[in-house]
């Protein structure tokens, strides 16, 4: 093994309660519920762009081991493996959280670009998913379920929070691509979408994370490595501005922040329209005939 790469399985293992309470939080629960939605789109309004997303996730954790190696991640020893590669069995968690994050989550990027935010506001998003990978994270590296072993900056409960900043630009990657694509495909071809989340996530990475890959596994100092993964998180964010520039809208529709986005898309359609209409920007002149 390379002298930074520890082997893999580790010495460790977890509870087996904890290897399905995180089962179901890292994505399976999510994916359930999502399912009888994502058909009905596609049955009673032929939008089956859900379905394909969770597709796509579902292919795109066969990156995964590469990503646990470059990154430097193992998985405790007694988790049911899913399949196996650069010598790091990948449990059967990992599917259905990539189904949940490079597919749903991606598709809410997506759904909010399509429905038009400026390029501030496509950084708010990109902040939605980071966060809300590491509330999914956090639980799952303290019930010892796997760990980030090594030199790993900003990290806090376990879980470094330059993984959110990769991790955020991939969702939002993602769904950029699926934003320019799936206008521009029809009938069969719509299946090219499958492979969005695999593209966009390597897109995000070796764009980006390859500052702090190659910084991580190298021999410089811990401060160097605290500079490059700076550097990396940095330019996670530069990437989602220069792509936000490209589908964002020049005024904002909407008054989104953080915390309005957050609970947007977790919400029934109902709940989601009022929210809509509460942060809907009044036009000018619709301003101006009130007053007067």
């Amino acid at each position: 093994m390379p002298p930074h790469i520890l082997p893999s399985p580790p010495p460790f293992s977890a509870e087996p309660w904890a290897i399905w309470v995180f089962f179901f939080l890292a994505g399976a629960a999510v994916v359930l519920a999502a399912l009888p939605w994502a058909i009905y789109a596609g049955a009673r309004y032929r939008n089956r762009l859900p379905l394909i997303m969770i597709g796509s996730g579902f292919l795109c954790s066969l990156s995964e081991p590469l990503l646990d190696l470059l990154g430097h991640l193992r998985w405790a020893n007694n988790l049911p493996t899913a399949f196996s590669n650069f010598g790091i069995d990948i449990p059967w968690l990992i599917p259905p959280c990539y189904a949940a994050f490079l597919g749903l989550e991606s598709y809410f990027v997506y759904f909010m670009l399509k429905k038009g935010i400026t390029v501030n506001q496509c950084v708010t998003v990109f902040a939605v998913g980071g966060i809300s990978d590491a509330i999914m994270e956090t639980p799952g590296l303290n019930l010892n379920v796997y760990e980030y072993y090594g030199v790993q900056p900003y990290t806090l409960f376990k879980f470094p929070y330059w993984f959110a900043f990769i991790n955020g630009a991939s969702f939002f990657v993602v769904g950029w691509l699926l934003w320019f694509f799936a206008p521009r495909l029809h009938g069969a071809r719509k299946l090219w979408l499958l492979l969005v989340a695999p593209m966009g996530m390597m897109i995000a990475w070796f764009t980006a994370g390859w500052v702090h890959i190659l910084a991580l596994n190298s021999d410089l100092p811990v401060w160097g490595k605290w500079v490059a993964t700076t550097i990396m998180m940095a330019m996670c964010v530069g990437l989602v501005r220069l792509l936000g520039s490209y589908a964002a809208v020049p005024e904002a529709t909407h008054r989104w922040n953080f915390w309005s986005l957050f609970v947007y898309r977790v919400l029934t359609p109902g709940a989601r329209a009022r929210l809509d209409a509460k942060v809907a920007v009044v036009p000018s002149g619709a301003a101006a005939a009130t007053a007067a």
